[in-house]
């Protein structure tokens, strides 16, 4: 199946952006998961048939206008890339012979800049997914602490500073298993006066003495003691306080003291920038959509807010205005400086 040249898919891709597709919640393993769990649907899988009912290109087309509502505006983020695994999940499933070369095409129809990035992690997400079938029944049988190290020792062996990034919203034993550590973050969250450095010292000692030495060095490289101390008040005040590239600098010592590897502090660095940059895009729309609401009602501020939104945010436009009519202004959360 040829791939549809620039030009004709991004005709094709405004003239579909107002059709609806139909979805299916995602499946996932109930011992461990094979992605991060996705807020998104994922295309269902259906009977298996050999080929597409639809023309070749206009699939192409519709998949890749779905993938850019869904996946477009954070398609940079390694965790967004790991849930189209579940994209072509399916579609290998629904047609076993073509699913794979339509999954490609529509990638490189939707991000053509980081088609092959993407198909490079989704090779890494089969030989990760091949090694949790053949240990499954072993891991099942192991204490949960035990059974997350290893999990997360596999995962960096193949993901390599990646692994913290596609996993950093799931729940650790660190956090959810532990009173005492919950006790000692408590107690953290409200020393506003300690400095940042001690704050991540204690945080990263008492992880020491729970969980023994090498274990905390593995929970500190799978992300979850760095999730633990950027979710901290009393770090993100500071934070929040410092100058930009002052919060950055700092940002980067706090991961290297509880024991992040130089590539992985570099990698993440690099998605801060990218977050940060999507934050000033941010405030900059809704600053002028306030604006807009100031001096405009009815159809013509709808207009204007169509026009700004696209202005803005392209092809994720869509996806943005779905969640105002929702309520949610995602631009409008509370900023967490390393997290979001």
């Amino acid at each position: 199946m040829k791939v549809l040249n620039s030009v004709l898919a991004l005709g094709a891709l405004a003239l579909l952006v107002a059709g609806g597709t139909h979805y299916w919640p995602e499946s996932s393993k109930t011992t461990t998961r094979q992605v991060p769990d996705s807020s998104a649907p994922s295309h269902a899988a259906a009977t298996p048939t050999t080929e597409p009912t639809q023309s070749g290109d206009q699939r192409v087309v519709e998949l890749a206008v779905q993938y850019l509502e869904l996946y477009g505006d954070t398609i940079t983020e390694p965790a967004t890339q790991a849930r189209l695994y579940n994209e072509r999940r399916n579609l290998l499933a629904r047609y076993p012979d073509a699913g794979g070369e339509l999954f490609q095409s529509a990638i490189t129809t939707a991000f053509p800049e980081l088609a092959d990035s993407i198909f490079a992690l989704m090779a890494r997400l089969d030989r990760y997914n091949r090694w949790l079938d053949n240990h499954e029944l072993r891991l099942q049988g192991l204490p949960d602490m035990e059974r997350y190290a290893e999990l997360w020792q596999q995962r960096e062996a193949i993901f390599g500073p990646l692994a913290s990034q596609i996993w950093a919203e799931e729940q650790n034993p660190v956090e959810a298993k532990s009173d005492q550590f919950q006790q000692t973050l408590a107690r953290l969250d409200q020393a506003n006066q300690m400095p940042l450095t001690e704050l991540a010292h204690q945080l990263q000692t008492t992880a020491d003495e729970l969980y023994g030495a090498d274990l905390a060095r593995q929970l500190a490289g799978s992300g979850a003691t760095g999730h633990a101390l950027f979710a901290m008040d009393s770090v993100q005040r500071q934070l929040a306080d410092l100058p930009a590239e002052e919060r950055q600098q700092a940002i980067n010592n706090l991961r290297r003291q509880i024991g992040y590897s130089e590539e992985a502090v570099r990698q993440l660095a690099e998605e801060d920038q990218r977050r940060e940059e999507k934050w000033q895009k941010g405030k900059a729309y809704m600053a002028e959509r306030r604006a807009l609401e100031n001096r405009l009602n009815g159809d013509q501020l709808e207009a204007a807010l169509t026009d700004l939104r696209q202005e803005h945010f392209g092809f994720s436009a869509p996806t943005i205005e779905r969640e105002e009519k929702e309520g949610f202004f995602r631009f409008e959360r509370e900023r967490r400086y390393g997290l979001n």
